[in-house]
């Protein structure tokens, strides 16, 4: 859509809605079933056309469609049908509400893609048949952002449809919405079958990256994920065009590691597109080289400013996505086209046959006034491009180019034609389409290959050398899965992500029982690991020690039998004899292989008397005036503190201090001066203590007070 004056008249548009021709039973995983349940996205504009692509299996079938209070079948022969639902028809285009679930049926296998169309705004995605969807599924938004700079609310959008009863919605957002949705904070709601919950983001944010599951039980639901209108690139202001995106979420299960984008024919100017991770440190490679690792929920879009194939691979699961640019911008000779979005196809999820028509727009038909280009593209395995047949003529294998393993092409069709593609190796197909303000684009053919169950416990270790140790134990299935654990110590837990500690030692079974319910499809696993907890090989080489310099000190440490030992010195002795300063350590690996390692700081220093001087008299106040001798001052090294006790001769205490908070004594009671002692003998208690060692040394004598 590009932007157009106020007055500006719509022509009338026409319906067109197309069969697929049928595709062969031999794949069995393809786009084929009975059910389709499905939701549009809110438009630019209200619907001015809605369309359904049908392909069937079969030459005679009964078609069911219901939305609402609308209801009405139809008897088909033939491959080719049109059904026309027209803004002015009867009924009209608007019964498909954005709120509103519709439901189409059949009496043999069809694929469905549905397409809405708004003046100067449409797009189409290929739906799931509920057959396909599995049960409890997890989903990955993968859309673009939209733009409110035309004055409408044209941002990212996403809506969830239940197909099963009781579904609890449960959405980790990426950005915040208009509606109920905060960044990166859980919300939740309950869905009934049938029920629709659509939000829009904040303006111009995108949900890409944002994840939607069930939070409890075996249910099924599916996402459509795009935007009400948006620019191709935003950081291009020739970019004018705006228009509306439209994509069915492919859940988890049939996400993939390897994929080849689709140059789109005669846009010089190349496209975008975008990849979401499903899983952390997730690694991305773009031409077999690493480009950039990402988180779950992250995304990295790409402006492939060359119009040429690009593989894509990636170590665990991710989603990619392809957008055409804007018309004044995408390099088109013409100046055709506009934004849409399409997913792309794991490269290991090919079908064999596939059939389709395009439908039509006002601004993309045969009107010579408005000259539209129609295409299809194919992906196949390089090497089997010779099998491939369009129409039932080989194909030209000149066409094609090759990127990694894979190859390429885009044919140019009659936008009136039929068609149909087969091949016995496999293949995946696109169509799409562009005319002046409006493109399209979706997957045609492919299949949904629900890789055989893989379940990995992942576990921080399956031995360890600690009761305490808390393993997390992790599941993961690529189906529907509900998981419960059992510890092999008598305890369980459910979950796919579970923490655990033994808190003893021993050897325990552990038992992951995986159960997958509510649909056919699901089955039960059972996967058993053996864990061994041992104890660690604990012992002490005591505290920190200090001693006298010229002593020695032995360290030997009681530990297990056949126990190895490493000290910090390089021996393996059971003893070690200390007589430096040394911060001693010692490894002790038991016959468990298990660890444990101790220090202690040993520490020399000297302890001589000598270092003590405490003189054997004093004369306080003997010679008046000359601060000579008036004190009982001690002299010391190696101390930072002293207690000290003074006992007269019948053992009464006169004075205690401790240095160097209080003085020394002055030969009064109590250090009092106007309470002198007598002279005579006196009794001295000393303890020196070093703070930092923990050191200590008592000493005892006697002084001679002399006045």
């Amino acid at each position: 859509m590009q932007i157009k004056p106020t007055g500006f008249r719509a022509l009338l548009l026409f319906v067109t809605c197309f069969l697929f021709l049928g595709i062969s039973a031999q794949n069995q995983t393809n786009n084929y079933g009975k059910e389709f349940r499905f939701t549009f996205l809110e438009n630019y504009g209200s619907f001015e056309k809605v369309s359904f692509a049908v392909s069937s299996e079969s030459s005679h079938f009964i078609l069911r469609i219901s939305c609402g209070s609308y209801s009405d079948t139809f008897v088909i022969y033939g491959k080719d049908t049109i059904l026309d639902y027209l803004k002015a028809g009867t009924p009209s285009a608007s019964i498909f509400s954005p709120t509103r679930s519709i439901l189409i049926t059949a009496s043999a296998p069809i694929a469905v893609n549905a397409m809405n169309n708004s003046l100067n705004s449409t797009d189409i995605s290929s739906i799931m048949p509920v057959e396909r969807i599995p049960s409890n599924p997890t989903y990955f938004v993968n859309t673009y952002r939209g733009d409110e700079s035309i004055g409408k609310a044209n941002n990212s959008l996403f809506s969830v449809l239940a197909i099963d009863d009781s579904v609890l919605m449960t959405i980790m957002p990426t950005c915040n919405s208009k509606n109920n949705l905060v960044k990166g904070i859980i919300y939740t709601k309950w869905l009934r079958k049938g029920q629709v919950y659509q939000e829009q983001a904040s303006d111009s944010q995108s949900f890409a990256g944002t994840k939607i599951w069930n939070g409890r039980g075996c249910k099924r639901f599916v996402v459509f994920e795009g935007a009400k209108c948006s620019f191709v690139e935003y950081n291009n202001n020739t970019c004018k065009g705006c228009d509306h995106l439209y994509n069915q979420s492919r859940p988890l299960q049939y996400l993939g590691k390897s994929f080849t984008t689709v140059p789109f024919a005669g846009n010089s100017s190349g496209y975008v597109y975008q990849i979401v991770a499903t899983e952390n440190n997730t690694q991305i490679y773009i031409n077999g080289t690493p480009s950039v690792v990402l988180n779950s929920g992250e995304s990295h879009l790409v402006n492939q400013k060359s119009n040429v194939a690009v593989c894509i691979s990636s170590d665990k699961p991710i989603s990619v996505i392809e957008l055409m640019k804007s018309g004044e911008c995408n390099g088109q000779s013409n100046n055709l086209g506009n934004p849409s979005m399409m997913n792309l196809i794991p490269d290991n999820q090919m079908t064999l046959t596939a059939g389709f028509s395009f439908p039509s727009t006002s601004n993309i038909s045969l009107n010579p006034s408005f000259p539209a280009e129609y295409y299809v593209a194919i992906v196949a395995r390089t090497g089997h491009l010779g099998e491939i047949t369009l129409n039932g003529v080989k194909l030209d294998t000149g066409k094609f180019t090759s990127t990694c393993s894979m190859s390429v092409a885009s044919f140019k069709l009659n936008g009136q034609s039929k068609n149909h593609i087969s091949s016995s190796n496999g293949f995946a197909a696109y169509m799409y389409a562009f005319g002046k303000d409006e493109s399209y684009a979706s997957e045609i053919g492919s299949s949904f290959e629900n890789r055989t169950t893989e379940l990995i416990l992942e576990a921080n270790k399956t031995n360890v050398c600690d009761t305490l140790h808390m393993f997390n134990f992790k599941a993961r299935s690529d189906s529907s899965a509900q998981y419960y654990w059992n510890f092999g110590d008598g305890t369980g837990m459910s979950g796919d992500s579970v923490f655990k500690s033994y808190n003893k030692s021993g050897q325990f079974n552990l038992k992951l029982n995986v159960t997958y319910t509510g649909n056919s499809g699901c089955l039960k696993d059972s996967i058993e690991k053996q864990i061994k907890v041992y104890s660690k090989p604990v012992f002490n080489l005591g505290q920190d020690t200090q001693l006298c310099q010229g002593s020695y000190f032995e360290l030997s440490p009681i530990v297990r039998p056949k126990s190895s030992l490493r000290w910090w010195n390089g021996s393996n002795s059971s003893l070690v004899v200390i007589s430096n300063n040394v911060n001693a350590w010692l490894t002790v690996t038991d016959t468990n292989k298990c660890q444990f390692s101790d220090t202690v700081s040993i520490k020399f220093i000297n302890c001589d008397t000598s270092s003590i001087v405490i003189p054997n008299v004093f004369t306080p106040g003997l010679s008046k005036g000359d601060n000579i001798n008036d004190l009982f001052e001690t002299q010391f090294s190696g101390f930072d503190n002293l207690q000290g006790y003074i006992y007269n001769r019948w053992g009464v205490k006169v004075y205690n201090f401790s240095f160097p908070d209080n003085g020394y004594w002055n030969g009064c009671y109590d250090n009092e001066s106007s309470n002198p002692c007598p002279s005579g003998t006196y009794y001295y208690v000393y303890k020196f203590t070093n703070s930092k060692t923990g050191l200590t040394k008592e000493v005892n004598g006697v002084v001679q007070l002399i006045r």
